[in-house]
């Protein structure tokens, strides 16, 4: 009933795939470390020029407190 040729196969079909896909992902790895270090070494060329954002002053009006509550009930 159980074939002992056909688990064989099917264990050496199950270590292949699994091989195969442990090589992508390692391949996948080390293109992404390489692409890393190329960026980086890129953005010491050529550094991107960072927008500066103005952090709103905090005032003790309620309000938009009050606008929160009122459309989080909503």
């Amino acid at each position: 009933m159980l074939n002992a040729e056909l688990w064989a196969q099917g264990g050496t079909i199950m270590v292949v795939a699994m091989g195969i896909v442990f090589g992508f992902l390692v391949v996948l790895v080390l293109s992404m470390l390489i692409m890393t270090k190329c960026i980086g070494f890129i953005n010491k060329i050529w550094p991107e020029a960072v927008e500066e954002t103005k952090v709103k002053a905090k005032t003790n009006d309620e309000s938009e407190i009050a606008l929160a509550i009122a459309i989080a009930r909503s």
